[in-house]
């Protein structure tokens, strides 16, 4: 067993962590996508590409919600630890702020755009079934970070 910080990695437990490694991977390289979008948007004035970071921000809610789920599983099994639990909680807390901040940009620049502030009800539009351009990106982008 490799110890550091607390917490003993054994070598029934080393594969499943590589399963959660993968999955922080994944959800990683959502999240600079997300960052590189809104940045990008903001800096060029870009209304279009703003309008491509909300449908991104619910499918790393989606990865977020299937981490978690995936590390109860682990922990159920006695495949992990309640140890690095604590810090898997504390990442995906982060990264969930940092998607939903995101978001909160690109909504606020796309309804300065239009002289308006009324961002709830901008999300409730653009998220609305009648949507098909947000659907489409929404679907995209879950397939691309698809998770197992």
């Amino acid at each position: 067993a490799k110890e550091g910080a607390n917490i003993v990695i054994t070598g029934r437990n080393v594969k499943k962590l590589e399963d959660a490694k993968e999955e922080l991977e994944n959800l990683n390289d959502a999240i600079s996508e997300i960052l590189s979008i809104t940045v990008k948007s903001f800096k060029n004035d870009d209304i279009e590409l703003a309008e491509i970071v909300e449908p991104l921000e619910e499918v790393i809610d989606e990865i977020i919600d299937h981490v978690k789920s995936n590390h109860i599983d682990r922990l159920t099994r006695g495949e992990c630890t309640i140890e690095l639990g604590f810090i898997l909680s504390d990442m995906l807390t982060n990264y969930e702020r940092i998607a939903d901040h995101c978001s909160n940009i690109a909504v606020c620049f796309i309804e300065m755009s239009h002289d308006s502030f009324a961002t709830h009800e901008y999300l409730n539009q653009v998220k609305s079934a009648d949507k098909g351009e947000f659907n489409d990106l929404y679907e995209s982008y879950k397939s691309k970070y698809a998770m197992d």
